[in-house]
């Protein structure tokens, strides 16, 4: 089935999370497809270096054939030319684009595909509007190890904005299947850890993002192991990750420091964004629920999962998917904003 798939990118939340997932979804279907109006609501519409590394990753991986791959451009053509091919692969962003994006586009054609991969991705670690790579490292990448998907992921060095430079190594042990999730009730928290993350930077830097962990923890008292890193980088940064690990329930959050913002101040935010999440009583927090779908959508069998918020990415990703697979989803609302997700793939109908 190699019939051409037309995108709209300027659907639902029109960023470039519907051009990585189409790549993904191209390269695991063997499917070509063309995206129109690239990234077509945000201020700056077109491919970023980010998003046009993503899509030569994806790319390398089935010998796909690109049209419209240059910086800017607002049109691209993806065409496989091959299976996906296990392998070890290299990927510069070159800037302090997301390397977290990178790997999370490569990462399931590798993984269902046969075979052992080794990635390593250079660029951005800790940057606004990606998850930081300790949100991949104890949310995302444990969610797909429920699943039955053999990853290991490291990295050496961090890259903040704007020197970027960091570097990630991902381990993929293709198995070619992955068991559904049923992540409708949470269950008891496991174990809560904070990354306080530094490059460059004093000391103090890093015991002021701890005594403020510390303390928001005490106050809801709840037990957090608190992890400092002090990573080699090219240049200064800071970042903290809050990741939540319950019986069946994943949950990150996290906030990058900026210039001339207190230590304190860049903290409290995933701090706080734990606690609202904890209220909320869902499984997932809103991000991971619409990374659950591309992986969940090759799934052996039906799949569930909750979210406090259901987002405009979450129903954007689905919609994507859905471009290239028969899959049966359904977004349940539920009382206080969060949803229930359920999704059936039809196994026999799935393009691999």
């Amino acid at each position: 089935m190699n019939d051409l798939i037309q995108i709209d990118g300027s659907s639902g939340e029109g960023g470039g999370q519907i051009v990585r997932t189409s790549v993904s979804l191209a390269a695991m279907t063997g499917r070509s497809v063309e995206i129109h109006n690239v990234r077509g609501r945000r201020t700056k519409p077109g491919l970023q270096p980010q998003h046009l590394a993503a899509v030569r990753a994806a790319a390398s991986l089935c010998g796909a054939q690109l049209s419209g791959d240059s910086v800017g451009s607002q049109f691209l053509r993806f065409e496989p030319q091959a299976p996906v091919v296990a392998g070890d692969y290299h990927f510069d962003i070159g800037t302090a684009g997301a390397a977290p994006l990178v790997v999370q586009t490569v990462l399931m054609p590798l993984a269902m595909c046969v075979g052992a991969s080794t990635v390593r991705v250079t660029g951005g670690t800790h940057v606004p509007h990606s998850p930081p790579i300790e949100y991949l490292e104890a949310v995302y990448v444990p969610a797909l190890l429920r699943a039955g998907l053999d990853i290991e992921l490291t990295y050496s060095a961090a890259g903040f904005y704007p020197r970027g430079g960091g570097e990630v190594q991902v381990e993929i042990g293709g198995e070619g299947s992955i068991a559904p999730l049923d992540l409708r009730e949470r269950g008891a928290l496991k174990e809560l850890r904070a990354f306080i993350v530094t490059s460059n930077l004093p000391e103090h830097v890093a015991q002021r993002g701890t005594d403020t962990v510390e303390q928001a923890m005490k106050a809801i008292g709840r037990k957090v192991i608190i992890e400092r890193r002090e990573k080699p980088s090219p240049g200064p940064g800071a970042a903290v990750v809050v990741a939540a690990q319950c019986e069946t329930g994943y949950a990150g959050f996290s906030s990058v420091g900026e210039l001339r913002k207190p230590m304190e101040k860049v903290t409290e935010v995933p701090c706080q964004e734990f606690l609202r999440w904890w209220k909320s009583g869902a499984s997932c927090d809103e991000h991971l629920a619409d990374q659950l779908v591309l992986p969940m959508a090759f799934a052996s069998g039906p799949s569930c999962w909750t979210t406090p918020a259901v987002t405009e990415h979450l129903r954007t990703v689905i919609w994507v998917v859905r471009q290239f697979l028969d899959v049966e989803v359904n977004v349940e609302q539920m009382e206080g904003g969060g949803g229930l997700i359920t999704m059936s793939p039809r196994v026999n109908s799935l393009p691999i």
